[in-house]
């Protein structure tokens, strides 16, 4: 049995609960709509988001006794990373009472491929640590059309990790800050790429804590002048592919909220 974690941030830390539930709500719907239903959804939280899956059997939402975290300004960020990385350790604790074989990291916002399940029941072995997210989409919320980035999602977006339960410490940096991007470790264990394209990373969704507005702003702000920029523009033409959303709705389960 897989089992998927979505670390859901507190309300007290959120800027607009009503959004973040719908999109919640949606991240759910995405992963119940897998095409192998040998899985289960563990939601560590503070306090249970508005959705419509409260009483689905497929789904269980663990409630935290410790506090969430105080932000005092944008430098506490890493006590938002923190309280995620607790929530992802407390719930894959219990993915491993629950005998699952592999479990995956969601972002409450993003979508992933309906073909994740079945892949991994079938392909996961004991040699096996499990895999990451090397292709997916980036979608600014919206439009229609989204980007595939073919090289390093991991990197970019959390919704990344596949991994056996009992491992899922070496994901772990110091105060409990969960690395998503790691895909190697010193005792000799790696993440396998996953083969295909498996997650959206939702973008300017009003609620991201990393690519806002104001941040995409800056990252595609282009200079004809500058041979810097010109570079930075063949990178990403060699990374990302332009497709439209239609491509992708019906695998991914994504819609409008």
């Amino acid at each position: 049995m897989m089992v998927f974690i979505i670390p859901v941030k507190s309300k007290t830390v959120t800027s607009d609960w009503d959004v973040f539930s719908r999109l919640t709500n949606r991240c759910i719907n995405s992963i119940c709509n897998q095409s192998n239903t040998d899985f289960k959804i563990l939601i560590p939280c503070h306090e249970i988001p508005d959705t419509e899956f409260s009483n689905d059997p497929r789904v269980e939402f663990l409630r935290m006794e410790f506090s969430p975290p105080a932000l005092n300004n944008n430098e506490d960020l890493w006590k938002l990373r923190a309280d995620k990385g607790r929530k992802i350790k407390f719930a894959a604790d219990h993915a491993i009472k629950m005998g699952a074989s592999y479990v995956m990291t969601v972002d409450s916002d993003d979508c992933i491929s309906n073909k994740i399940c079945k892949f991994v029941n079938k392909n996961g072995s004991d040699s096996i640590s499990g895999w990451h997210v090397k292709k997916g989409y980036l979608y600014p919320e919206g439009k229609r059309y989204l980007y595939l980035n073919i090289k390093n999602f991991h990197t970019i977006c959390g919704t990344c990790v596949i991994i056996k339960p009992e491992l899922i410490d070496l994901m772990y940096g110091k105060n409990f800050w969960f690395d998503h991007e790691r895909t190697n470790f010193e005792n000799g264990l790696s993440l396998l790429p996953l083969p295909f394209p498996g997650a959206i990373y939702s973008m300017l969704n009003g609620i991201n804590i990393r690519l806002d507005v104001k941040e995409m702003k800056k990252r595609t702000k282009f200079n004809p002048y500058s041979s810097e920029a010109i570079k930075t523009l063949f990178r990403r033409l060699a990374k990302y592919r332009l497709l439209p959303l239609a491509f992708v709705k019906k695998e991914f389960s994504i819609y409008d909220v």
